[in-house]
């Protein structure tokens, strides 16, 4: 039987549960700041004691001002290899494509992504104390070197990060998309299709994307989509409106945490079975949880608030 709708539960505390259920961590656009990297180790802490399979980090590690030098980059593995649970992040745009700003130090986006790869995609495992296993489509189809691009299974749910950022996705300011675009936009369908696949291979109860950039949902059922994201979107939906089982779309880079379903069918209704987790993010700090029961077709989501235990003395 095809699962059910997903259900928006939120809440600032949910149970960890019984054996039968599990669930994983989201975060993303955090930190930004100085005050943030000191108190995200305890957020981190605080999500990793609740035992989730894993952590998604949904992109933007530092803010669009902070300077792309290597030691940030340093910087942020090392936190995220401290973290008890699998760690999977996918890029944002604070990390390379606005890197060429005077105050983020003038450098090229494209060997800022280099170096991210080099970083962050160089094994084909998550970060973490409790490494897990990916599969990179760098490994899976040599020819679209995109490292950063991920997928992985969990008990029968399929998840695939996609390098999709925010700054209109690096389009360009031309009517033409430049080069970059159209070479990683090609293998981000290709990836998105891949999943699906594997999702129909598989009879996953569950697909579950995740990319940096908001799409823009709103824009583009108002007929006025962003340039950087309008085929994205026109495919996405294409893969949706072929498929009953639930999707998750999970992004970050506006700042607004919302949990809703903002993909319309050709009536113009919201597509019931397709739910976008949008991340807390800067100035605001906090996870979300998606619960799955085994046996269960409901899967819950919990928004959990954080901030820091009062200062005592």
């Amino acid at each position: 039987m095809r699962r059910t709708l997903v259900a928006l539960i939120l809440a600032a505390t949910a149970s960890i549960g019984t054996a039968a259920e599990w669930h994983f961590a989201i975060i993303g656009d955090t930190p930004y700041t100085d005050a943030e990297r000191q108190l995200l180790p305890a957020m981190l802490g605080q999500i990793g004691d609740r035992g989730p399979a894993f952590i998604i980090h949904a992109g933007d590690f530092k803010s669009g001002s902070q300077r792309c030098d290597n030691a940030m980059y340093h910087d942020r593995r090392t936190l995220f290899d401290t973290v008890t649970a699998p760690l999977i992040y996918t890029p944002g745009d604070n990390e390379w494509t606005d890197c060429h700003r005077d105050n983020n130090g003038g450098y090229n986006p494209i060997e800022r992504l280099n170096f991210l790869r080099s970083v962050f995609f160089a094994d084909a495992r998550s970060m973490g104390k409790r490494a897990m296993p990916l599969l990179r489509q760098s490994d899976a189809r040599p020819a679209a070197p995109y490292p950063e691009n991920l997928r992985w299974e969990h008990a029968g749910v399929v998840f695939a990060t996609l390098n999709v950022t925010g700054s209109n996705n690096n389009f360009g300011k031309a009517e033409t998309p430049t080069e970059e675009y159209r070479q990683r936009h090609a293998a981000n369908l290709d990836w998105m299709a891949a999943a699906f696949a594997r999702a129909a291979q598989i009879d996953a109860r569950l697909v579950v994307l995740t990319l940096q950039g908001d799409p823009h949902f709103k824009a583009y059922a108002a007929g006025k989509p962003k340039r950087g994201f309008v085929d994205f979107v026109d495919r996405l939906r294409e893969h949706v409106l072929a498929t009953n089982r639930p999707v998750i779309l999970i992004h970050g880079d506006s700042h607004n945490h919302k949990i809703d379903h903002p993909l319309k069918d050709p009536a113009g209704q919201p597509i019931a079975h397709f739910t976008r987790i949008e991340t807390y993010g800067a100035p605001f700090m906090g996870w979300v949880e998606v619960h799955i029961t085994d046996g269960d077709d409901e899967t819950k989501i919990s928004s959990h608030p954080w901030a820091p235990a009062p200062f005592s003395h």
